[in-house]
């Protein structure tokens, strides 16, 4: 709320939003150790954690903007906001110990077409990108042999992807009024294998 309000203060209100925040984890459901043979299962706080900030964090954004873009006037075309979310590639081909990150993803991708529907009626559109691999700042990070190795497992181009090129996705989502409850991979057609 308080994010809402400072941005609404400084720009008025929104009639884009872009859902771009999420974290993720490496973990698998269960696990035995190879040391000793004890047994355990994915934390169910820390799945929930996920869940919490890459999906319920989502709706949130989604159903706080949506009821602000609620007050504005149509434009000339009816339409009163569109909304863009980022899910992954996770949800449809997660990696081993990837659970709880590729089931927030895929909640996105489950609610995309429920809520454009519920919103059609209100003149706001709703829409998702699956990014691919990607160079994130914390992708930046990782050793440079890391990254070539990632680069090397996409089809075309062989690379990572640019933020530009999410961008320019988004806003054809954004500025196309016709873009509406869809799911798009954006990954150079890669394909994650199990690990």
């Amino acid at each position: 709320d308080a994010g809402f309000e400072k941005a609404r203060a400084a720009h008025g209100q929104e009639r884009i939003l872009v859902n771009c925040a999420g974290t993720g984890s490496a973990m698998k459901t269960a696990s035995r150790s190879k040391t000793d043979g004890t047994i355990k299962h994915y934390p169910l706080d820390a799945f929930n954690w996920l869940i919490q900030i890459n999906l319920v964090g989502t709706f949130r954004c989604i159903a706080k903007s949506a009821a602000g873009m609620m007050t504005l006037d149509p434009m000339e075309d009816g339409e009163r906001g569109a909304i863009v979310n980022t899910a992954s590639v996770a949800a449809e081909d997660g990696q081993m110990g990837q659970v709880a990150y590729s089931a927030s993803k895929a909640g996105v991708v489950g609610m995309t077409l429920p809520i454009a529907r519920d919103l059609s009626s209100e003149g706001i559109r709703v829409n998702t990108i699956l990014p691919g691999i990607f160079e994130t700042p914390l992708m930046l990070g990782a050793p440079q042999n890391v990254k070539d190795a990632l680069a090397a497992s996409v089809p075309f181009p062989k690379r990572l992807g640019n933020p530009n090129e999410y961008a320019h996705l988004a806003l054809t989502m954004i500025e196309n009024s016709y873009f509406n409850g869809e799911d798009v991979r954006l990954d150079g057609a890669i394909r994650m294998a199990p690990r």
